[in-house]
């Protein structure tokens, strides 16, 4: 009985080797996904999408004002989508 847990562990252990290799060189982005969606804090949008993005103004310490910077997820002429800029935003604190 000993003999064959032991040989049941080691052919467990001698499958396990390829799966993890296969896992850790996968990528979690299937190819030609930038042709689909537009990523952004890792998340995928659809083309059309908008997304807001705001931060301070760092610039000079005198300076107090918050930035939004409203972006959509636009198709380019090669077929590849990219966000680009709608409007931004310069609010004073």
């Amino acid at each position: 009985m000993k003999t064959l847990t032991l040989g049941l562990a080691l052919t467990l252990l001698a499958t396990q080797a390829p799966a993890q290799q296969t896992l850790s060189t996968a990528s979690p982005i299937p190819d030609g996904a930038e042709t689909r969606f537009c990523y952004y804090a890792g998340m995928a949008y659809s083309e059309d999408a908008f997304v807001v993005v705001f931060g301070d103004n760092t610039v000079t310490s005198t300076i107090s004002t918050r930035e939004e910077r409203l972006l959509r997820c636009h198709r380019n002429e090669d077929g590849s989508l990219k966000w680009r800029p709608q409007s931004t935003f310069q609010v004073n604190k």
